[in-house]
């Protein structure tokens, strides 16, 4: 099982069955019972934080809690001490005490906890596209912090700094030029410069030509042979497919038919009428 950590924020609306249905999916749930439980993941082991405070606890917030009930999920609150109609359910339903912790400021525990946790994931909800400033602030600091960001709203899109126009992405490595005219990334580090002999020097820029040549091969190579082991592992599940019974007198069938192979199926089938498709194996069986 997969561990995962799972966040949200946002003050968006999204449905119940877009709710279910995405995160059924993603995270392999099974069908629901006559009760309206879902059959546990036999995939992934999952954590769920959600928040909880006046202005926080919304209602999308609430419909994933609703199906955090409905999969049986043990979930953690991080509350602000504030609540609204909302925040009352999500607080009155956890497993333990212990799984309700107060924090003064909601939006940066769910990145510090989600920094420490195993493949963690944050749930942005957005509203007609767009983010409130709070759900925009918590979406970048995820991305900054390296967690994948994905608004339920969306079916899970993948948040991305286009997403977030507001906000500024982390600095990227400036672009150089070399000498020769090739581009470079011109990385900047603290670490202490590096002065390579002619002979590490020369064994670098071998390492490098053989690389480019290596990628030469792939681009060129392997596509010239694409077609040729496609066709030949078409010619092998064909040999391999089940032969049928022959019916045989004075060494001939009585009457026969064609047959032409699916790869797809991975079996014989009847051509049918009119002629078969261009390049396809036939044979000819016994009817």
């Amino acid at each position: 099982m997969r561990p995962v950590t799972l966040g949200i924020f946002g003050s968006g609306d999204v449905a119940p069955t877009l709710v279910c249905d995405s995160l059924n999916d993603h995270f392999a749930f099974g069908a629901e019972d006559a009760e309206g439980y879902f059959a546990p993941s036999e995939e992934y082991e999952l954590t769920v934080l959600l928040p909880a405070g006046g202005s926080i606890t919304s209602q999308a917030v609430h419909r994933v809690w609703e199906w955090a009930v409905r999969c049986e999920l043990a979930y953690q609150v991080l509350w602000d001490e504030t609540g609204n109609e909302l925040t009352v359910d999500v607080l009155g339903n956890v497993d333990k005490p212990e799984d309700i912790h107060i924090v003064d400021d909601v939006s940066a525990a769910v990145i510090e906890r989600l920094s420490k946790a195993e493949n963690a994931m944050l749930l942005v909800i957005s509203e007609d596209e767009h983010f409130d400033e709070a759900t925009s602030h918590v979406a970048a600091e995820a991305l900054r912090a390296g967690i994948p960001v994905h608004d339920l709203s969306r079916a899970l899109l993948e948040v991305t700094w286009r997403h977030l126009p507001d906000h500024e992405p982390p600095d990227e490595p400036a672009v150089a030029t070399d000498p020769d005219g090739q581009t470079v990334l011109s990385v900047v580090s603290d670490a202490p410069d590096i002065t390579l002999s002619a002979r590490e020097a020369a064994a670098v820029a071998d390492a490098f030509a053989q690389a480019e040549e290596l990628l030469d091969h792939i681009g060129t190579g392997l596509a010239e042979r694409i077609a040729e082991t496609r066709k030949s592992l078409v010619h092998g599940r064909s040999l391999l497919a089940p032969k049928p019974a022959k019916t045989l007198e004075d060494g001939e069938p009585k009457k026969t038919r064609v047959e032409i192979f699916d790869p797809q199926k991975n079996e014989w089938v009847p051509a049918g009428r009119g002629r078969p498709p261009k390049g396809v194996q036939k044979r000819r069986v016994p009817a």
